[in-house]
C-alpha cells in the first residue's frame, strides 16, 4: 500500500491541515491569483500618491541612517546620540543655508526669470522671422513666459494658490516624520515585519529587505556626494564667467542632477539659454564646462562612490522616468531611480540571482 505525504495523512485531514488548494482546479486556482493581482494593481493605483510620500520619507530614513553609522565609527557615543547628532547638524545646514542665502537665492532667482523671458524672446523672434513657430495647447503658440515659467517658475506665484502650498507643506511634513521615526529605531520596523512573514520564509525575505535598503544607502550617499559635487562646481564655474544667476543655476544643475541621465540634461537648457544673453562665444564655454564637470561626474566620482551599487542600463533608468513622470508627475521622475533599484535588488533575489548580474 502506497504511504500518503505527511501533508495528506488522515489526522492532517481531519484536523484540517491539508490546503484546500491541493484540490483546487487549476483554472479556479488561476482565476483567483488574477484577481488579487488585479486588486493589488488596483489599490496601489489608487494610493500611489500615498505610497510615494512613504517610498520618499523611507529615503529620508535610509539617508539618516547611514550618517548614524558613519558616525558611529567616528565617536565613542551611542547610536541614539549620534542621531541627535545627525539630525541637529542638517536641521542647522538648512537653517544656515536659509539665512545666509535664501535672501541671495531669491534676488537671483528673480532676475534669472527676467533674463530667461527675454532671451526666449530674442529666441522666438528669430524662429518667427524664419517662419517657425513654437506650437502650443490646442494648435496655439505657447509665449515666452509660458516657457520660462516652465524652466523657471516665477517667485511671485510659487505661492500663489494656498491650497497646493498646504498639501505640499503636509507631503513634506508626512516624508520629514516618516524619515525621523524610521531611522531613529530602523530595528524596531524591522523586527515588526518579521512578526508578519510565514516562518519558512523570513530569513529569505529579511535578506532581501537589508540588501534592498544596503543598496538604497549607498545609492544615496552617493546622490547627495554628487548632487554637492556638481552644484557647487557648476555653481563657481558661472560665477568665475560672469554668468547672471549663476548660484540658482548651479543649485538647480546639482538637484537636477538626483536624476540620472535626464536630469543632466534638463540642467543644461536654463544654462544655455542664460549663458545666449552674453553671446554665442559664452555659451559654448558654458556648455564645454558643463560637459566636463558631467563628465567627471560620471565617469570618476560616481563610480567610485557607487562601485557596489546596483547598475542600471541607461535605457531602463530612462523608461522608468518616462513611466514614472507620466503616471505621477515631477515626483514620479524624482523617486523613479531608487525605486528601480530597490525593485531590482528584489526581483532578481526572488529569481534566484544576485542582484549584481545583468
Amino acid at each position: 500500500m502506497p504511504r500518503l505525504p505527511a501533508s495528506e495523512t488522515p489526522s492532517n485531514r481531519e484536523h484540517g491541515l491539508v490546503a484546500d488548494g491541493a484540490s483546487m482546479p487549476t483554472g479556479f486556482r488561476l482565476l483567483l491569483i488574477g484577481v488579487a493581482l488585479g486588486s493589488g494593481v488596483f489599490l496601489a493605483w489608487q494610493t500611489a500618491g500615498a505610497l510615494l510620500m512613504i517610498f520618499g520619507g523611507l529615503l529620508l530614513a535610509a539617508l539618516l541612517d547611514a550618517a548614524t553609522r558613519g558616525l558611529l565609527h567616528i565617536l565613542p557615543v551611542g547610536r541614539g546620540a549620534c542621531f541627535a547628532i545627525v539630525c541637529t547638524i542638517f536641521a542647522g545646514l538648512i537653517l544656515v543655508g536659509i539665512a545666509w542665502g535664501g535672501y541671495t537665492i531669491v534676488q537671483e532667482w528673480d532676475e534669472l526669470h527676467r533674463v530667461l523671458t527675454s532671451q526666449l524672446k530674442n529666441i522666438g523672434n528669430r524662429l518667427a522671422d524664419m517662419g517657425v513657430q513654437t506650437p502650443g495647447p490646442r494648435g496655439g503658440r505657447i509665449t515666452d513666459e509660458q516657457i520660462a515659467s516652465i524652466l523657471l517658475p516665477d517667485p511671485a506665484g510659487l505661492f500663489g494658490r494656498a491650497q497646493s502650498a498646504l498639501g505640499t507643506a503636509g507631503d513634506v511634513l508626512l516624508m520629514l516624520f516618516i524619515g525621523f521615526f524610521v531611522g531613529l529605531n530602523p530595528g524596531a520596523y524591522r523586527n515588526g515585519l518579521e512578526s508578519l512573514l510565514p516562518h519558512k520564509r523570513r530569513h529569505l525575505v529579511l535578506e532581501i529587505v537589508d540588501e534592498m535598503a544596503d543598496t538604497l544607502q549607498r545609492w544615496l550617499v552617493g546622490q547627495v556626494v554628487t548632487i554637492v559635487a556638481v552644484g557647487l562646481s557648476i555653481a563657481l564655474a558661472l560665477i568665475a564667467l560672469g554668468t547672471p544667476g549663476a548660484l540658482v543655476l548651479g543649485l538647480m544643475a546639482g538637484v537636477l542632477n538626483f536624476i540620472p541621465y535626464l536630469g543632466a540634461f534638463i540642467g543644461a537648457v536654463p544654462i544655455a539659454i542664460v549663458a545666449s544673453s552674453q553671446g554665442i562665444t559664452m555659451v559654448a564655454w558654458v556648455i564645454a564646462i558643463y560637459l566636463f564637470i558631467q563628465i567627471i561626474e560620471g565617469y570618476i566620482i560616481t563610480p567610485l562612490i557607487q562601485r557596489r551599487t546596483v547598475h542600471i542600463q541607461p535605457a531602463h533608468a530612462l523608461g522608468m522616468q518616462m513611466l514614472m513622470g507620466t503616471l505621477f508627475g515631477a515626483i514620479g521622475i524624482a523617486l523613479a531611480a531608487p525605486l528601480q533599484a530597490v525593485l531590482r535588488v528584489a526581483i532578481m533575489r526572488f529569481s534566484g540571482r544576485k542582484a549584481d548580474q545583468v
